[in-house]
């Protein structure tokens, strides 16, 4: 039995906009599968190692890890929301002292919050 496909002619503007929307999501699952990891190894740390761990985060990593927490904990925090849009918005500048130094401390904070260590447990 031979099985015949057909194939359909698409505009180009729609082919372009169905594969922006494909290299979107593996750039995304990408993503979360890197995060999750770093989330992983700091989980798997003590307090103190975990926090030394993630004070010595450059702010790439940093940003993109509190990215990555935040979204998993379900929190709705207006100072992270605020640090991400800005680091969205202007991804050269850089932090602030403060604003690294209270990065940092809340994203130590989710790291240690019920609700990321459950999500972390149920996505493995």
């Amino acid at each position: 039995m031979n099985q015949e496909t057909k194939t359909m002619e698409v505009p180009v503007a729609i082919a372009d906009r169905v594969q922006a929307l494909i290299d979107g999501h593996l750039a995304k699952e990408k993503f979360n599968a890197e995060r999750r990891e770093v989330v992983n190894n700091f989980l798997a740390m003590d307090g103190l190692s975990c926090e030394m761990a993630v004070y010595s985060l450059p702010q790439g990593e940093l940003l993109d890890t509190l990215r990555f927490v935040y979204e998993l904990s379900g929190t709705n925090s207006k100072f992270i929301k605020n640090i991400l849009t800005l680091a969205r918005e202007n991804p050269k500048k850089v932090l602030s002292d403060s604003q690294r130094a209270s990065a940092k401390s809340m994203l130590f904070n989710l790291l240690n919050d019920p609700s990321v260590i459950s999500a972390m447990k149920e996505s493995s």
